[in-house]
Parts: C-alpha cells; structure tokens; sequence
C-alpha cells in the first residue's frame, strides 16, 4: 500500500497536525475549543483532529487551508506536515471500521484524484463510513482514477510492444548482414 508505517507516540516531534492548529484558530467562541477542549458552535472536541491509526498517506500538494478545514469536518482524517521530508501527508482520527472510502474522500476534497492503490482498495459498501451522495462521489472518484490508470497502462502497453517488435527487427537485421 502507499501509505508508510508511523508511530505517533515517538514521532510526532516532527510532525504539525495542520488539521487540529486550523480548527484551534478557527473556534473563537467563549465556551470553545481554547477554552474547554469542546465546542458545541463548532463540533470539534478535545480529540479531533488527531491521528489516532499509525498510518499517513502522502499528498502530492500543499492543500489550502479551507480544504484542510472541509476534510477534518467531513472525514475520520486530519492533514499533517513532516517537517524533516517537508511533505504534506493526510492520517486517520479514528478506528475500529474499514476507513478506506474516508481517505478516499479526503483525496478528492484535497487533490480531485484518488491515488490507484486506494483506488484498488476502497470498500465499495454504501453506508460503511460514507452514504448517499458522499458515498457516489467517492465511488465515481475511484472509477475516475482507475479508468485514467487504464489508459496511461493501455498507452505504456503499446509502447512496450513496439520497442519489443524494433528489438526484434534490429536483431533480425543484424544477423542478415552477417550472413550476407
């Protein structure tokens, strides 16, 4: 899988959980977030936005700030940054389910594309993390993905059987000269 292998309790020293800093700064109501770890106005609490699963996936972009918001509302993930790679990387807040169409959405709200590894993996289950429409929309994300790779896989496949039959030609050349 793409995803790489972290322990959060010995690594986090290197890393910002951009997700939880823009839900910080973002709640400012009185009985808020700065003020008692839970805001009702807002629907954060004191665990949101932290990785919980020791995986992060890498994002190929830095994502904008109101995507990062849009990703923590609306998915189990939470983005951070790697400050030894400089590398954006999304990661699970929660457990327990297969979370795959969540990361799945999370790609699309971030970078409008579903990695193919994912692609390949995600739970084609309506109602598992994601229902209805949300559901769709992650689901017609990864046909997306998967007939772009069939393409580009189409193409290469071409050009590999063309480089083989020039392969193949060039040597049949070669042992006609020296047989003429």
């Amino acid at each position: 899988m793409f995803s790489i292998n972290v322990d959060w309790t010995e690594q986090y020293e290197n890393w910002d959980n951009i997700g939880r800093s823009l839900i910080e700064q973002q709640c400012n109501h009185k009985e808020g977030m700065q003020y008692n770890g839970a805001c009702e106005k807002c629907g954060f609490c004191e665990d949101s936005a932290i990785p919980m699963m020791n995986y992060a996936y890498p994002l190929e972009i830095t994502p904008e700030d109101d995507k990062v918001l849009q990703v923590v509302k609306e998915t189990n993930c939470t983005v951070l940054y790697n400050r030894c790679e400089d590398r954006y990387y999304l990661a699970l807040c929660g457990g327990g389910m297969d979370l795959s169409q969540d990361i799945a959405l999370a790609y699309n709200i971030l970078e409008k594309w579903i990695p193919l590894e994912l692609a390949l993996r995600v739970s084609t289950q309506d109602g598992l993390s994601t229902y209805g429409k949300t559901f769709r929309k992650v689901m017609r994300a990864c046909k997306d993905s998967l007939e772009s790779d069939i393409l580009a896989s189409k193409r290469q496949l071409k050009k590999i059987k063309e480089s083989i039959k020039t392969s193949l030609q060039k040597e049949r050349e070669k042992k006609l000269q020296k047989i003429s």
